[in-house]
């Protein structure tokens, strides 16, 4: 087979542990443009935080793409949106009602500004330190919405999060898409609007078959996209869910997981 689009999530797949992306990494990606294969950035950032990376890639230069909200927000070379979904209003207040007890923050997106509601725990900051966009704290986030958005991102205790998983997707999985996107965060999204109908809107754009696409994730939310991709590589650091998700695994994000197996493919 040969492959024409690489999809790839950004943390702990992308990057290394510690945030940063590897030479090695990028040389790889790099050189894969260079053949001719399409580079897409997958994440459930906002595009704002998504962007960056496209960049650093050269993507722009290539005919390439980017993805935020987990596929919510699609967008192209040229900074075109060529898809996107957002969630029904009518939504905001039963997820809130249900969330509303818990200990967990619940935050919305707007623009390049992230809004929380006053239940700030240790891990309320981690999206907004890891982007490097500020974080503003709203009493009544409910009544505060006034315009569309693409997600709830919520953020607590891995256990509580479980918790509330199982309650939402008891009260509402029927009409929206439910799912942890690392330990201490959990997405409720539009239904159907993930990361494997993302890669499947770039590849029509592109006017790939999505047979000929690889893509490389670690967690829950990647498995939309390993599933959906010809080939589904979950990294070395997956969690096992992915692992068993995907059609091969490769070594780690610290050890180069995603050149490895771009040179093992003959892609590079």
């Amino acid at each position: 087979m040969k492959y024409k689009l690489i999809a790839t999530d950004i943390d702990d797949t992308l990057l290394r542990r510690d945030k940063t992306l590897s030479p090695l990494t990028k040389a790889a990606l790099l050189q894969a443009q260079e053949n001719g294969v399409i580079v897409a950035v997958a994440s459930g950032r906002l595009p704002y935080g998504v962007r960056p990376y496209a960049e650093t890639l050269e993507v722009f230069d290539h005919g390439g793409y980017y993805m935020g909200f987990n596929g919510g927000a699609v967008m192209n070379s040229r900074d075109e949106l060529i898809g996107s979904a957002y969630l029904d209003s009518r939504y905001i207040k039963p997820v809130y009602d249900i969330l509303r007890p818990s200990g967990a923050t619940t935050m919305v997106h707007k623009g390049s500004t992230i809004y929380a509601d006053s239940k700030v725990n240790d891990y309320t900051h981690i999206e907004s330190d890891v982007i490097g966009l500020p974080l503003n704290v709203v009493d009544d986030l409910p009544s505060f919405i006034d315009w569309d958005i693409h997600k709830f991102l919520i953020s607590g205790d891995p256990d509580e999060l479980k918790e509330l998983e199982q309650k939402l997707l008891t009260a509402l999985g029927d009409e929206v898409d439910i799912y942890l996107s690392a330990p201490w965060f959990l997405e409720v999204m539009p239904k159907g609007a993930n990361k494997g109908t993302g890669l499947q809107m770039i590849c029509d754009d592109a006017g790939i078959d999505i047979s000929e696409a690889i893509a490389f994730g670690d967690s829950f939310n990647d498995i939309f996209m390993l599933k959906a991709a010809g080939l589904g590589v979950a990294m070395g650091n997956a969690e096992e869910a992915v692992k068993a998700a995907a059609d091969t695994v490769t070594a780690d994000c610290d050890s180069d997981g995603i050149a490895v197996a771009l040179k093992e493919l003959g892609i590079i």
